[in-house]
């Protein structure tokens, strides 16, 4: 890398998108503004907002407060981010989720990651922090927030979240910048920007020094969670749509025999055929998800206690299955009834427990049935 475009990667644009969160954005903009403060180099803050007008004229003001760039902009999640990348002055861009607050030193750390040309992006650390409730203990039992950790599990990543990832300005312009075609306002654009700079031959970089602390509040509603991750599931359709490359044949999804098990019991209902045994495959589906949980609860030794939170979190994993099922039939596709997205090898490493323990979860099911039907 030439030495001018070194000093130019020098200076950072911040990107913020509000929505009636003014109780967490005064803290994240006090933090961010003592870490600017201390940053040495040019920086700019550029607020996207679209709250109701009480939350924007409140937010509006607090950015003349801390002499951040405010936008009112109406659109989706996606079509915000472009408005604020045409908006921005520098060539390293960084967003930042507005329920987050800034540790010290996280400019600095993101900047120094583009020593290399082959570099299009840094992901920090996203730290939870707050009170736990009982939906939050549900939740950190599945695999939803593990995108939040890979800076620390990783060197690169094929993905971050935005609530703290960094991009060069010039490669996200060659990507054409976050899809905004998608039917809905589309969950899943931090996953597909991520997958098509690595597809540009640009690298994710992590860095677990770069920390961004995260409310857990905000995933604290059991209803609005699940809204979110059923719409997560659904955008997996999409993402795998364009990433054909990253397809891979899954193992038989709960889900996907389930709804197997529901169109059995709905013919034969409708068909006047006996439908005992669709009884019994309603029962093996309301079994499964229980006797997974136990066997998860032995493996890890967990107390008893602990055994309805993991039970809890397979329901909230069936309904993202759910979501990409939808999402598919929807489409007039089966495509992720027997597909997956698979970002590498290491992904089957980290699944591999969880789909024996599935498989088994399903064989002990159908013993059950069997032993009643005798």
């Amino acid at each position: 890398m030439e030495k001018d475009q070194v000093t130019c990667l020098k200076r950072i644009s911040i990107i913020i998108l509000t929505h009636d969160r003014v109780k967490y954005i005064e803290r994240l903009f006090s933090t961010l503004s003592n870490e600017l403060e201390s940053f040495g180099s040019p920086a700019e803050t550029i607020i996207i907002d679209d709250s109701g007008s009480d939350e924007t004229a409140s937010i509006a003001t607090m950015c003349e407060k801390y002499k951040y760039k405010f936008y009112f902009f109406k659109g989706s999640i996606s079509a915000k981010r472009n408005f604020g990348i045409q908006t921005c002055s520098y060539d390293v861009i960084l967003f930042i989720d507005s329920d987050c607050e800034v540790t010290p030193g996280l400019l600095y750390e993101h900047i120094s990651g583009y020593a290399q040309n082959n570099i299009g992006g840094v992901l920090g650390l996203t730290n939870f922090t707050g009170k736990q409730n009982w939906v939050w203990k549900v939740v950190k039992r599945t695999s939803f927030l593990v995108g939040f950790s890979f800076a620390k599990k990783m060197d690169y990543a094929p993905w971050g979240p935005c609530t703290n990832i960094s991009f060069r300005k010039d490669v996200i312009e060659k990507t054409g910048g976050f899809r905004t075609e998608f039917p809905f306002d589309f969950s899943g654009e931090d996953v597909d920007m991520g997958l098509r700079i690595n597809e540009l031959g640009y690298k994710i970089k992590c860095n677990p020094k770069a920390i961004i602390n995260h409310h857990r509040q905000t995933w604290s509603n059991f209803l609005k969670l699940s809204r979110k991750i059923f719409r997560w599931g659904r955008t997996d359709f999409h993402i795998l749509k364009h990433h054909p490359k990253l397809s891979s044949l899954e193992f038989p999804r709960f889900s996907t025999i389930s709804l197997l098990v529901v169109i059995l019991f709905v013919s034969c209902k409708l068909m006047g055929i006996s439908w005992e045994i669709s009884k019994f495959l309603i029962i093996w589906m309301l079994c499964v998800p229980f006797i997974e949980a136990l066997l998860r609860s032995y493996r890890s030794k967990k107390k008893i206690s602990d055994f309805l939170f993991t039970y809890l979190s397979l329901w909230l994993t069936f309904i993202f299955e759910l979501g990409t099922i939808f999402e598919s039939l929807k489409n007039r596709s089966f495509l992720m009834l027997y597909k997956k997205l698979l970002y590498g090898p290491s992904q089957l490493i980290f699944e591999w427990e969880e789909k024996v323990r599935q498989s088994w979860s399903f064989i002990i099911g159908f013993l059950i049935i069997l032993l009643l039907l005798l």
